[in-house]
């Protein structure tokens, strides 16, 4: 049961990386920046990290999965929905990985 939670954490990790780097390149070229996109970038990536790194703890394991899980599916979704967001595969793969996380916890 212990290597399964792993591997979905695992996955999770992965699709998170892929994610937070399609969301981040998604950023449009030029001297402007889009501060959503990397703030929304940083975030799946350090949901991703939580949901990996959060069964390492004791005390406080399960709750730093659970954190990073929701926080990539409320990413996904928010980035999903807005207007001005990265939107498409980008947020379906962070909205996969935070599934994929809470399977982990």
């Amino acid at each position: 049961m212990i290597v399964e939670k792993r591997i979905f954490a695992l996955i999770a990790l992965v699709l998170g990386i892929i994610a937070g780097a399609l969301i981040l390149a998604a950023s449009p070229p030029g001297p402007s920046l889009d501060v959503l996109d990397l703030v929304a970038g940083l975030a799946v990536l350090y949901g991703s990290y939580l949901i990996f790194r959060g069964k390492t703890s004791l005390i406080l394991g399960r709750t730093k999965a659970r954190t990073g899980a929701l926080l990539n599916l409320l990413v996904g979704v928010v980035t999903l929905i807005l207007p001005g967001g990265a939107g498409g595969i980008a947020s379906i793969l962070a909205i996969v990985s935070g599934v994929l996380g809470l399977l982990a916890t």
